[in-house]
């Protein structure tokens, strides 16, 4: 990273900057920083920069300095005074790139993906994405701490996974009821943002041993036709519902271990983890997980991973009941010959949440990412078609049936970038059938959001 700085400074620094004067000493700096005496040179640098502060030269010729020096922390300051006052693209990014390894050198590494992330701001061959998006993946790498951030606003036709024809019939007997304007379908616009983090705090040849905390969220703004159809309610409490009655908060930490040494398989994770859950603004239930999770590499290209997953979910208020859930997924993933993934998953859970809510579920679910670009966008589609069954329903003689299905499709626009952030746009839609018929709902919705190119 010294080296090529080094040559970037030396190769920018042929353009006279101000007056002669000026210019020998900037002569005289690079030289001694060739020579190996970064001293010299810092001294020149800071003697050019009591004539002009703000020239960018004697602030890039002083960070490297400070770098050969061992100071990476200065190094970092001095390389991003000469990042504001560069005034081109090339020169922005060799400058952002020194800063990035600068804060690397200093152990600083969250610092140095948000430089290289500004790097990426700048870069004008694929050469230069290339070499920021390896260097990116070696600070993931290397950083104890990992921060994903998520947002998205996502206008939909069923916010609240309401009926589709408002209507409730009791099976077995000859009467039919028009459900409250709440249980129908709203439509609206959701905005969603989430938070995970990680924290590595051991690793060895044979584990990795991970703290985690999440915090995500969901609130809705209401469409004039739900707001229409809710005002017209006879209801005062559905009347003074808005989007914020359906708006959701989950909040969990927990830990992880990976051990590689325990199954002949491959790594095996251990987890445990603690949450909660609000729903319109009221705390519903707190839940405790242990998950187990196998990975068995197949080939070079493919592998299997088994999940087990136990929830014990206690509930905080009187109208929900205590539940037990089991969850085993099965995963595959494949890099095909054409370089598109394929991934193809089977699902099961048991939701045991006392009388009427108790349920079984099967899916079965397939994904698929095309490696190259359709009009400048990376595509992938998932589609999950599911079954649920509850042995016990009140509005149905025998429980009740559900089929769903579950689709989309997302572009990822590559080639517009912000900070190695692309736009990206997911068409998706679901539909589930049901005996009991006030269940039977369907929601299509189309979400703007962001997506990470390293």
């Amino acid at each position: 990273m010294r080296i090529i700085a080094r040559l970037c400074a030396i190769a920018v620094a042929i353009t006279p900057a101000y007056a002669q004067s000026a210019n020998g000493l900037q002569e005289q700096a690079e030289a001694a920083l060739v020579a190996g005496a970064p001293a010299t040179t810092l001294r020149l640098a800071q003697e050019m920069l009591r004539a002009q502060p703000d020239d960018f030269v004697a602030l890039y010729l002083l960070a490297l300095a400070q770098s050969d020096l061992n100071d990476p922390q200065s190094a970092a300051a001095s390389g991003a005074r000469a990042y504001a006052a560069a005034t081109s693209q090339d020169t922005r990014f060799e400058t952002a790139r020194f800063v990035a390894g600068a804060h690397f050198q200093a152990g600083q590494y969250t610092r140095s993906a948000f430089w290289l992330r500004r790097a990426a701001n700048h870069a004008s061959t694929e050469a230069d994405l290339q070499f920021i998006t390896e260097a990116y993946a070696n600070t993931v790498r290397t950083n104890p701490l990992s921060v994903a951030v998520t947002a998205a606003i996502a206008p939909t036709d069923n916010i609240n996974n309401g009926s589709e024809d408002g209507i409730l019939r009791l099976e077995g007997i000859d009467l039919t009821f028009v459900l409250p304007e709440d249980r129908r379908a709203l439509s609206g616009i959701g905005f969603s943002a989430s938070t995970d983090l990680r924290y590595r705090i051991s690793e060895t040849a044979h584990q990795v041993t991970t703290v985690t905390a999440t915090l995500a969220g969901d609130t809705y703004l209401l469409s004039d036709d739900a707001k229409s159809l809710l005002a017209d309610s006879p209801d005062p409490e559905v009347r003074a519902i808005d989007g914020r009655h359906f708006a959701t908060v989950t909040a969990s930490m927990g830990i992880e271990r990976q051990q590689n040494n325990i199954s002949p398989l491959g790594p095996l994770s251990l987890g445990a983890a603690f949450g909660t859950y609000w729903e319109g603004g009221e705390r519903l239930v707190d839940f405790h997980d242990l998950s187990l999770e196998q990975t068995v590499p197949l080939t070079n290209t493919s592998r299997l991973q088994l999940r087990a997953l136990r929830r014990w979910q206690d509930a905080r208020t009187p109208a929900l009941y205590d539940a037990n859930i089991y969850d085993l997924t099965i995963a595959y993933d494949r890099l095909l010959a054409n370089r598109d993934q394929l991934q193809l998953s089977l699902i099961s859970q048991r939701n045991a949440a006392g009388p009427e809510n108790s349920f079984d579920e099967y899916q079965i679910g397939i994904g698929y990412l095309l490696a190259e670009p359709v009009l400048g966008a990376q595509i992938s589609t998932s589609l999950n078609i599911g079954f649920r069954t509850f042995e016990e329903f009140t509005t149905t003689l025998d429980g009740r049936d559900d089929h769903f299905y579950l689709g989309s499709v997302t572009a990822v626009f590559e080639d517009v970038s912000y900070f190695g952030f692309s736009p990206s746009v997911t068409v998706s839609g679901a539909r589930t059938h049901s005996t009991a018929e006030e269940n039977t709902s369907a929601a299509a919705q189309i979400l703007f959001g962001v997506a990470s190119r390293f």
